[in-house]
């Protein structure tokens, strides 16, 4: 479905049709673009906040409502090379030693969009601020979905009595990738197995750990460890002469296969935290202030989220799980000519181009949306696409 290359040329052409589009004489240079994120103040950073948060509230129902939720929280490391304010010395696996920030995400897993986000220093642990985290994603839900309908899915730099008792207490559901201190290990290899097939087995136990309030679910999976000894190599779970473990502690009432099953759908933040960090580029922070450097990140986030609400409402289905880079080139990257007839702006798109049908349907659902006055950064943009025709 990729396009042809274009020329240098066509570029031009291509980047001034869409400063037309966009009301401007020439794209900002760098400079510029770091001047006008120093400028923003912790006020006007949550304002923009608030404004992503009401978008995401608007459009959650789109294109069709949701009953449920299922959460996954993530942290990541992002090396700095410079020196930006409380970049500090903390875990870092691909370069240790070096300053780093640590923010931790939250992602909607049905929809893949970003919940909620911090930027933290790189000292900061997995669970640094989890709890009041964890409030401000349940305090963004809709206000009439039930907490027994929100599912938190978590590593194991999450898993503590603190994060447990606090799901437990607002009701939510919640699988989490248990620490296997020895007291687990010893109950886990005298757990009771039932075999599936392709050597797969699974079983469950309560266990009440060291000044936890209560016994808990504890559900363990395990598998043959393979014999190619250099995949085994590259197991990091506990594993015995035989079997690779892993181990959840859970309030669901699933099967611990299913249960299993649930967790490994947390897997796609992988791809989100990797599209995130190389392709908007989240990794490269560009300014030694730590409020210009929030307002970069969440400005990254509100971003992010664009492009999924923009695949998600606009484009056919086969383009919902596509990158952003994908959506550059079927449908920004290519030559284009903005011209003006009888007051209307038209975009004249390429003669040869193989994405007409799909760029058309986008156009068409983009002209229905109907945003509300109180977006008014958003109806700023949306003056140049009023009215607007696209050459068929």
């Amino acid at each position: 479905m990729g396009l042809r290359r274009i020329n240098k040329t066509e570029i031009l052409q291509y980047n001034g049709a869409f400063l037309e589009m966009l009301g401007l004489e020439r794209f900002p240079d760098q400079s510029t673009l770091r001047r006008f994120l120093k400028r923003l103040t912790p006020h006007q950073i949550r304002q923009l906040v608030r404004l992503h948060d009401s978008l995401r509230s608007y459009l959650f129902t789109r294109p069709k409502e949701r009953h449920s939720l299922t959460f996954d929280i993530d942290s990541v490391v992002i090396v700095i090379y410079g020196k930006a304010q409380k970049a500090s010395v903390g875990y870092n696996p691909k370069k240790p030693g070096r300053r780093s920030y640590h923010p931790l995400f939250c992602f909607e897993a049905h929809l893949q969009e970003f919940w909620h986000g911090r930027l933290r220093p790189g000292n900061a642990g997995s669970s640094t601020g989890i709890i009041s985290f964890l409030e401000v994603c349940l305090a963004k839900t809709p206000q009439k979905m039930g907490r027994s309908r929100i599912r938190f899915r978590m590593d194991s730099g999450f898993y503590g009595r603190n994060v447990v008792e606090f799901l437990d207490e607002r009701g939510c559901g919640y699988v989490i990738v248990a620490k296997e201190h020895g007291p687990v290990r010893k109950i886990m290899m005298q757990t009771q197995f039932h075999v599936m097939s392709g050597g797969w087995e699974f079983g469950e136990f309560r266990y009440q750990p060291q000044k936890w309030k209560q016994a808990h679910r504890f559900v363990v999976v395990r598998r043959p460890i393979p014999e190619d000894p250099q995949e085994a190599q590259q197991l990091t779970l506990f594993k015995d002469r035989k079997y690779a473990y892993h181990v959840f502690v859970t309030n669901l009432k699933t099967s611990a296969w299913r249960t299993y099953l649930f967790y490994n759908g947390r897997a796609a933040t992988e791809k989100n935290n990797r599209e995130l960090i190389y392709d908007y580029p989240l990794g490269k922070i560009p300014t030694k202030s730590w409020t210009a450097n929030v307002a970069y990140f969440q400005l990254l986030l509100f971003a992010a989220n664009i492009v999924h609400w923009f695949k998600r409402i606009c484009l056919p289905g086969e383009y919902h799980a596509v990158t952003v880079d994908t959506i550059r080139s079927d449908f920004l990257n290519l030559p284009s000519r903005l011209v003006r007839t009888d007051g209307k702006n038209i975009v004249k798109l390429p003669r040869d181009y193989p994405l007409k049908k799909e760029f058309l349907h986008a156009f068409h659902f983009i002209n229905k949306l109907q945003f509300h006055e109180k977006f008014r950064i958003c109806s700023q943009l949306r003056p140049p696409l009023r009215g607007n025709n696209t050459e068929k």
